[in-house]
């Protein structure tokens, strides 16, 4: 049986850990320490099954672990996907008006977006220079990966900088 100690010896190493994947632009670390969870869980599962007396302490602790990877991997997911979408409403909302109006937007305001709310949420950047516009927004999932939209050939670009 799980004695209180033993539920924090597993309860704050997990909070530390989602409270540091949890965070936009970690999740190259969720996958690192996904690795490791996986390695010490095969460890784990072997144990189980030569020491019957360590499989409910080490089966309640690998169900806290996963659960707490399936929260930060179901989150780092929604970010990808959501952030896209957004980038792809805000280009959709320029690609409109440059048909509308025979010309880009100065900004996201001109469409009809809120700026400072994408740039906010999502890091989404919307200018125009000299006639040249440019939409660009960070991946949430890896810190310092960046996609822009090549108005020239429209395609996103990752690692544009």
């Amino acid at each position: 049986m799980m004695k209180p100690a033993d539920y924090l010896k597993t309860l704050i190493p997990v909070g530390i850990v989602l409270s540091l994947t949890l965070q936009k632009g970690n999740g190259s670390l969720l996958i690192f320490l996904l690795l490791f969870f996986l390695l010490t869980s095969a460890y784990s599962v072997v144990r189980m099954i030569r020491r019957p007396a360590e499989r409910r302490v080490r089966g309640t602790r690998l169900a806290v672990w996963f659960a707490a990877f399936v929260l930060a991997s179901g989150t780092q997911g929604y970010w990808c996907v959501a952030s896209k979408n957004s980038a792809e409403l805000a280009l959709k909302g320029v690609l409109s008006y440059k048909e509308r109006a025979g010309r880009y937007p100065a900004s996201l305001a001109e469409v009809g977006m809120d700026d400072n709310s994408l740039k906010d949420r999502w890091k989404i950047r919307y200018t125009l220079k000299d006639g040249v516009p440019s939409l660009i927004y960070p991946a949430p999932f890896m810190p310092l990966e960046m996609h822009e939209f090549d108005f020239q050939t429209g395609k996103w670009r990752e690692n544009a900088f």
